[in-house]
């Protein structure tokens, strides 16, 4: 699950960076100190502000909305007072439900990543693999050439030992003949 996060937003009024993890959701631009608050994109856990409206952070897992018990409404999970209906949203209940999802949380991460580090261990080892056998393949083919090559050489070398030997049986026989003449 990778979804998109922002750790720096433009200001609304003179577009200089900000990083929310320093502000929160009450943010003060440092270059023309305009207020501002952030809607709805921020995780009440991890501080990761998405850049769309999402329903879990994909940095921590976290939820970032909670239904109202009153009137239903969803809320952004860091509110503390419902936006329709104004019902005091209970920050311990997020707190407590924060806290019993984290290990489950936790565990189920590191078994992603365990995975996910697995299957990528795989994918290199395979590729090392197909490296070997390619470097393999073209010493094999190199050997070979190397061998008909050779084979070659010996073929010429040995037909030019034999017109050597013929030429020299032919001198001898001429040779033989001139001295009975």
């Amino acid at each position: 699950m990778t979804n998109q996060f922002l750790v720096e937003i433009a200001c609304p009024n003179c577009l200089n960076p900000i990083d929310v993890r320093e502000h929160g959701r009450h943010v003060t631009c440092d270059a023309c100190r305009s207020q501002f608050i952030l809607q709805a994109h921020l995780c009440a856990r991890c501080g990761a502000y998405h850049h769309e409206d999402e329903v879990i952070c994909g940095e921590c897992s976290a939820p970032l909305s909670r239904v109202c018990r009153k009137c239903q409404t969803v809320n952004w999970a860091g509110d503390e007072y419902c936006l329709k209906c104004g019902t005091v949203m209970d920050i311990l209940d997020l707190l407590a439900q924060n806290q019993s999802g984290y290990t489950a949380d936790r565990l189920t991460r590191q078994m992603e990543q365990a995975r996910e580090l697995r299957t990528a261990e795989e994918a290199a080892s395979q590729k090392r693999m197909a490296e070997l056998m390619a470097i393999e393949e073209e010493r094999r083919a190199s050997l070979r050439q190397r061998q008909l090559e050779r084979k070659a050489e010996e073929r010429r070398l040995f037909l030019l030992m034999g017109g050597l030997g013929a030429l020299v049986l032919l001198l001898l026989a001429l040779y033989l003949m001139w001295s009975l003449i």
